[in-house]
C-alpha cells in the first residue's frame, strides 16, 4: 500500500511549468501509474507555492504552430491524470494558478493549507487558461468555471472548497501530515474498487 510523491521542484520560479518540468511531470505519472507497489499518486509542490502556472519567458518568439505545441506540451499532465488508473491527491499550498489551478483541479481529490489560493489568472496577461478551464468546469460547473477563466480572480481555500474546487482545508503546518495520511487512507483500499 504504497503513496508515490511527486514534487514539483522549481521553487524559485514558483513550481511554473517551463518545458523539462512538463515533460518531467508527465514522465513521472506515466511510471507511478505503471508501477504495480502503487496505489495512489500524491502530487505537490516545493517552497512557497504549488505552481504559479507556465513559465511565460518560454514564450517569447514562437509561430503559432509552435505555440500550439508548447502548451499542449504544456497540459499534458492535466490531461495524463484524467486517463490514469490510480487516484491522484492534490497537495495545496500557497498559490496555484492557471495551468497549477488546472493541474490541482485535474487530480481526484485535492487537500489544501487554509491560506492556500487558486485562480485561472492567465486573462491577466493576455492569455487564456483554455486547457486548465476543463478539469475546473468538471468541478465546478460551466458558469463558475467561465467566471474564473474570464475575471482571473483568485480565490482563497475556503471559498474555493464550497465551490467544489476542493475536498478539505487543514491548517498550513498540518498540510504534509494530513495529506499523507490521507493518501495512505486511500491506499489502503481495495485498488480494483477504486
Amino acid at each position: 500500500r504504497f503513496v508515490g510523491t511527486i514534487t514539483l521542484n522549481r521553487p524559485e520560479h514558483l513550481n511554473t511549468f517551463n518545458t523539462p518540468l512538463a515533460q518531467e511531470v508527465y514522465e513521472a505519472l506515466t511510471a507511478l501509474d505503471a508501477d504495480p507497489n502503487v496505489r495512489v499518486v500524491r502530487i505537490k509542490g516545493a517552497g512557497k507555492a504549488f505552481c504559479a502556472g507556465i513559465d511565460v519567458n518560454e514564450l517569447e518568439g514562437k509561430t503559432a504552430m509552435e505555440y500550439r505545441s508548447w502548451i499542449e506540451h504544456m497540459e499534458r499532465p492535466l490531461v495524463t491524470i484524467s486517463k490514469m488508473k490510480k487516484p491522484v491527491i492534490a497537495q495545496l499550498h500557497g498559490v496555484a494558478a492557471a495551468n497549477g489551478a488546472g493541474l490541482q483541479a485535474a487530480a481526484d481529490p485535492a487537500i489544501a493549507a487554509e491560506n492556500a489560493r487558486m485562480g485561472l489568472t492567465a486573462i491577466n496577461v493576455g492569455l487564456n487558461c483554455v486547457g486548465p478551464v476543463i478539469p475546473v468546469s468538471k468541478s465546478v460547473g460551466r458558469k463558475k468555471a467561465l467566471e474564473m477563466l474570464f475575471f482571473g480572480e483568485m480565490i482563497k481555500a475556503p471559498a474555493a472548497m464550497a465551490m467544489g474546487l476542493i475536498n478539505r482545508v487543514v491548517p498550513k503546518e498540518a498540510l504534509e501530515t494530513e495529506a499523507l495520511a490521507w493518501a495512505q487512507s486511500l491506499a489502503a483500499r481495495s485498488p480494483v474498487a477504486i
